[in-house]
């Protein structure tokens, strides 16, 4: 029994820095540079390949969260912006969700900011495009956004195009 026990420690620490260490890959991945879009309408339908880097849900939510890609993608910078739809499939780890990107200067911009999120909850973000710049000359681009939780766990990121 006592060589069980030690067993079942063990396997219980390896299986937690495996989890940790692929948290910490995805958020490395997380916070790269934009690579890319995946292309959706005013529906949230995606248009021809998706980019597989976009929109996954890290280890740490696994199971927990349900991410759609952003619509739509590209977004005019003149029109009422994105959404991004984050589903809670269970008790949430935190009771905020908090959407931004690293600007041309590596500052942390917060687009979005939601408190008090609940269990089994679907909780749209809306993306400005003025966020990104107050025109469109400035605006236009690619854009890494990073949804992080309450804890700065990063759940998912993926990349939008301002036109």
């Amino acid at each position: 029994m006592k060589y069980f026990l030690q067993f079942a420690l063990l396997f219980t620490l390896l299986i937690g820095c495996t989890n940790n260490d692929a948290q910490s890959d995805f958020e490395r991945q997380a916070f790269g540079e934009p690579n890319g879009i995946t292309q959706t309408d005013e529906n949230g339908n995606i248009i021809g390949d998706p980019d597989s880097d976009d929109w996954r849900t890290s280890p740490f939510y696994a199971g927990l969260a349900e991410i759609n890609p952003i619509f739509p993608n590209p977004v005019l910078y003149g029109s009422n912006g994105a959404t991004l739809d984050v589903f809670l499939n269970g008790t949430p780890l935190t009771s905020v969700l908090e959407l931004g990107y690293f600007d041309f200067q590596n500052r942390w911009t917060q687009v979005q900011r939601v408190d008090g999120i609940t269990d089994f909850s679907q909780n749209p973000l809306i993306v400005s495009p003025a966020s990104f710049g107050s025109n469109a000359s400035l605006a236009r681009g690619t854009y890494r956004l990073v949804l992080l939780d309450g804890n700065q766990r990063v759940i998912t990121y993926g990349d939008i195009e301002i036109e």
